[in-house]
């Protein structure tokens, strides 16, 4: 999911009055300098010089971090600020996805289909200066297990600790993601009794100090400011091709909701990255501070229907409403081209179980752009449902100035035909949380949300937790509560099934009923935008934009990645 700010935005601009504004069809929208809402962002910072002969990176979060505790983070903002920089787990994929390297494992071995054992790095230490052992392994899945994260360890069957650096987990089935669901266990430390197998029950205080084994520790957080980070000076990585710790004094992450204060305080020297740079203003970086870098993302941006609230109980009606979403106009018009249409949740950079024409047939057949389709099908619905135009609606969605201008066009379309009397209420994403995640929130409402998923590297990353039934709010994310044996069926035949060319068929049908059911729209999959003060970085060639937003800062230094940038001279 993705950020906001505090407070709600009626709009009223038409659909064409907002594409206009931004250029119409243009490759890049509007161009020229950023201008306030929200506050001119400076705080005295100024980039990697901390003002006292430091190194210092600062980059911005577009929220302020739900949580600290790194077993029941369920954002994005949360994960890329501590999750990922200060928790580490047994193994980790590369920035491509092309490999599963060991992390906390020092290698692995599959004992069989069910079976990976694994040896521990030796001499490991956590942040309160525990050492790490194979018991805090066991800890830290059974502390997952139950949480809003079950998913990642629902799996697992037996954890057996065959040794102080000897660890086997077993899977009650063969389970494809088995690594990829691992990779997003943090692993802590298991001897301390400040913190329990349950979250709830922790007198710990994760923003004071957290225990971890990652490269950065917490030294300061200050909610709704900043959050900072410095070297773990005891971090175990002593390998040849890089520092043991990381060359950086300390990474400062600021809060500012605001995309354009964000863009503010890059245009002022004042941060070194910006994770929310707006892609229809790319070109103004021509003639001021900073340098856009792009990469392949595999997260998309989507749309959720109440498909148990009337009358979106009609699937005629979800479809004609797909099927007058301008994605390709969106695409020019807000993300000025950078990204890619989709008509399912499987993104391209899942590489193996996407293909581009299967992709179009479903948006011919289901749900591409086809007006007259969908006003035939709205129309069929309203009937069916005995439901008198025009029918009041509103779309929900963070704050995030790109976001809200996609959703924007969304809600206009819906409220120019005779059906809808559509607004769109713009919320805090602190706000926002909290209402996908209650049973009696979106799912009880007729409210449609716009939202982005950040997937991961493998596909049912992008749909398990989404769309199996098990997954009902608060136990998941599947808050529009759809359900469905044939996608329940299909979605266990896809963790269970080994072997991409075996996986793919299963995926290729769960697509399609996705596109035949909608209980979700999907839109796109946009491109990861950095815009990164090259002055402040040694190269700008060493930074690497991650495919998923929650490891967007681990491009400073994952060494046992191959990912280090350093400073300036």
């Amino acid at each position: 999911m993705s950020h906001s700010d505090n407070g709600q935005t009626k709009s009223a601009a038409t659909r064409r009055r907002v594409l206009a504004a931004m250029g119409g069809a243009s490759v890049v929208g509007l161009a020229g300098c950023v201008g306030g809402d929200g506050g001119d962002g400076s705080d005295g910072s100024d980039g990697s010089d901390g003002g006292d002969g430091t190194n210092e990176f600062v980059a911005s979060a577009g929220a302020n971090p739900g949580t600290f505790d790194p077993t029941i983070i369920t954002d994005a903002t949360s994960n890329s600020v501590v999750g990922t920089m200060a928790y580490e787990r047994l193994v980790a994929l590369t920035f491509d996805y092309s490999e599963v390297r060991g992390e906390l494992a020092s290698s692995y071995e599959q004992v069989d289909d069910t079976t990976f054992r694994f040896t521990l790095r030796e001499g490991v230490t956590f942040h309160n200066g525990d050492e790490f052992t194979a018991e805090d392994v066991q800890f830290s899945i059974n502390r997952t297990s139950g949480t809003t994260n079950d998913a990642d360890v629902s799996f697992i069957e037996n954890v057996e600790v065959l040794g102080d650096y000897e660890i086997e987990i077993t899977s009650t089935d063969p389970h494809a993601p088995f690594l990829n669901d691992l990779a997003a266990v943090p692993i802590l430390t298991s001897k301390t009794d400040a913190i329990s197998e349950n979250p709830e029950q922790d007198d710990h205080d994760f923003t004071e100090q957290t225990l971890g084994t990652g490269p950065w520790e917490l030294e300061e957080f200050s909610a709704e400011d900043r959050a900072v980070l410095v070297p773990y000076e005891d971090y175990w990585y002593d390998g040849d091709d890089y520092p043991g710790t990381a060359p950086w004094d300390r990474v400062t992450i600021r809060v500012i909701p605001e995309q354009v204060s964000q863009e503010e305080a890059m245009a002022n020297g004042e941060l070194d990255m910006i994770d929310n740079a707006a892609p229809f203003e790319l070109d103004q970086w021509e003639n001021q501070t900073g340098q856009v870098v792009t990469g392949s993302s595999v997260g998309f941006d989507f749309i959720t229907y109440p498909v148990n609230q009337s009358p979106f109980t009609n699937q005629k009606l979800r479809r004609g409403m797909t099927r007058l979403l301008p994605k390709s106009d969106v695409i020019e018009a807000v993300f000025g081209g950078f990204a890619t249409e989709l008509a399912a949740p499987i993104s391209p950079g899942l590489g193996a179980f996407w293909d581009e024409e299967e992709e179009q047939r479903l948006l011919d057949e289901y749900v591409g752009e086809n007006r007259e389709e969908g006003l035939r099908l709205i129309g069929e619905a309203f009937e069916e449902e005995d439901i008198e135009a025009p029918f009041d609606i509103s779309f929900i969605t963070n704050v995030n100035r790109t976001r809200e201008r996609w959703m924007e066009i969304i809600q206009q379309t819906m409220d120019e035909t005779e059906y809808f009397n559509a607004e769109l209420d713009v919320r805090a994403f602190d706000d926002l949380v909290p209402f996908l995640l209650d049973p009696e929130g979106a799912a009880a409402s007729t409210d449609v949300v716009g939202i982005g998923w950040t997937g991961g590297s493998d596909p049912d990353g992008h749909t398990y937790q989404l769309l199996h039934s098990s997954q009902h709010v608060p136990d998941g994310f599947n808050w529009n509560l759809y359900e469905s044996d044939e996608m329940d069926q299909l979605l266990i035949d896809g963790q269970t099934t080994l072997g991409a060319e075996n996986r793919r068929p299963i995926y290729d049908d769960l697509q399609e009923l996705v596109a035949e059911e909608v209980p979700m729209a999907n839109m796109w999959t946009g491109d990861v935008i950095d815009v990164l003060n090259p002055a402040n970085v040694e190269s700008i060639d060493q930074w690497s934009p991650h495919p998923n937003a929650s490891n967007r800062y681990n491009t400073l230094y994952k060494p046992h990645l191959d990912q280090i940038v350093y400073p300036s001279e």
